[in-house]
C-alpha cells in the first residue's frame, strides 16, 4: 500500500489553511508553530508527524509569499465601482509569483490561501 498524498485529502488541506492562518495572521496557538502543529495533527490524524510539521511549512512559506504577491499584484477596477472587489486582483499574476517560489509544488497548496488573502488585505 502507498503512501496517502495528504494534498488529496480536501479536509487536510482545509485545515492545514485554518491553522497556519490562526498561528500566522491571528495569533493563535500562543504564537507557538509546535503547538499549531500538534492542534493540526489532532484535527487531521492519520499521518506521520513529519508530514504535519512539512505541509505547515510549506503552507506558511506559500501564505508569506502569497501576502506579498497579493499586495503587489496588478489591482484593476470597473470605472465608477464605488467598493474593491476580488476580481479586481490580478490572480494569474499571484500564482506564476507562487510558481516561480515554489516550482513542482502542488496547485491544491498554492491556492489554498489566495482567496483569504484577497478578502483580508485588499477587501476588508
Amino acid at each position: 500500500m502507498g503512501k496517502r498524498n495528504p494534498l488529496n485529502d480536501e479536509n487536510f488541506v482545509s485545515v492545514l489553511s485554518e491553522v497556519v492562518w490562526g498561528l500566522h495572521v491571528y495569533g493563535r496557538y500562543g504564537g507557538e508553530q509546535k503547538k499549531a502543529v500538534k492542534a493540526f495533527s489532532k484535527r487531521v490524524p492519520g499521518y506521520s508527524p513529519d508530514v504535519y510539521q512539512e505541509m505547515f511549512e510549506s503552507s506558511r512559506q506559500v501564505l508569506t509569499t502569497t501576502i506579498e504577491a497579493v499586495e503587489k499584484a496588478p489591482k484593476s477596477p470597473k470605472p465608477g465601482q464605488e467598493f474593491s472587489e476580488y476580481t479586481d486582483v490580478d490572480v494569474e499574476y499571484v500564482l506564476e509569483r507562487l510558481r516561480a517560489q515554489f516550482p513542482g509544488q502542488s496547485n491544491e497548496l498554492l491556492k489554498s490561501h489566495i482567496g483569504m488573502t484577497i478578502y483580508y488585505y485588499y477587501l476588508r
